[in-house]
């Protein structure tokens, strides 16, 4: 376990550094053992670490086509709860029992054995993805308190909705996990530019660390570019892998982030009644008003509710 500090006061949470690590695998749709097999190795030759991440549906694989019955894995499958009790994050296709399964992320605190199970939320519903044909959608952000901070996951598209990351950030969290399965498309760079805009401005504008795990090899005739990495609240990458399997690990240091986030209260000072007002209002209003607010200049204009 990374070195910790004593908290300040009674009752705060740990200060100090979390130490995380990246498993960047390349599973093969269906072949869950062998999937599984490969986290444990990169696990196993990773050292110390407090909690690391491999990709989304890294236990299943990606096959672009429905999960078979032999595909899919309970969250209290032994095989996940041994690597989960071990601080592993792992994704995987979760049955349910009226028909399409939740594309699942699971992770453990090792220490507490506290939990933390995400399903996906927007699942693609567009090709080759059209995941909305295969997954059900998720209906809950969940937050946990895991190793002296506050951890949420984020399954791939999730975080191209801003939404998301921005309420995990205003329930507390501090590090954003991004387990996902990007393909290289038919402009590889294109959508590496495009993920590294959108970790950079997530991390920079909600103050947190992001940890980004996509995976490697091919699955389902596609080609999967890797290219995880962890990035610090400045935007700046603490640790990066290329387009082949591997493993790398960051130091976050916790006691700056809350420092930075003291000192530049973006996210307390945020107007949480004009949010709340926008949508009871309905989607993209020509104008809102927050009741008892001073009054304001005119609304940019927009098409009726």
């Amino acid at each position: 376990m990374a070195e910790r500090q004593p908290a300040e006061r009674a009752g705060e949470p740990e200060s100090g550094l979390l130490r995380v690590g990246l498993l960047q695998t390349a599973p093969v749709f269906g072949r869950v053992d062998d999937n599984l097999a490969d986290v444990v190795k990169l696990h196993d030759g990773l050292g110390s670490a407090d909690l690391s991440f491999a990709a989304e549906l890294s236990a299943t694989g990606y096959g672009f086509s429905p999960f078979g019955p032999s595909s899919m894995l309970a969250a209290d499958d032994p095989r996940l709860t041994a690597l989960a009790s071990r601080g592993v994050g792992i994704g995987f296709a979760e049955p349910h029992p009226a028909g399409l399964p939740w594309n699942s992320y699971l992770f453990t605190d090792p220490v507490t054995g506290t939990r933390s199970l995400q399903h996906k939320l927007h699942p693609v519903s567009y090709a080759p993805w059209n995941e909305h044909l295969l997954f059900r959608p998720g209906d809950t952000l969940r937050t946990a308190a895991v190793d002296g901070t506050t951890i949420a996951t984020m399954i791939c598209n999730d975080l191209w909705h801003p939404a998301v990351p921005w309420l995990a950030s205003r329930a507390g969290a501090e590090v954003l996990v991004i387990p996902v399965a990007s393909v290289e498309s038919d402009d590889p760079d294109r959508i590496k530019r495009t993920w590294r805009l959108l970790l950079e401005h997530t991390a920079v504008l909600l103050q947190c660390y992001v940890v980004f795990v996509n995976r490697a090899g091919t699955d389902g005739g596609r080609r999967f570019w890797g290219g995880s990495r962890v990035l610090g609240p400045d935007g700046g990458v603490l640790a990066f892998l290329g387009d082949e399997p591997g493993s790398a690990v960051a130091d976050l240091d916790l006691t700056a982030l809350r420092r930075l986030r003291a000192e530049v209260p973006l996210l307390t000072e945020a107007r949480t009644d004009f949010v709340a007002a926008a949508l009871s209002g309905g989607y993209f209003p020509a104008e809102v008003t927050v009741p008892g607010a001073a009054a304001a200049s005119p609304a940019v204009p927009g098409p009726a509710p």
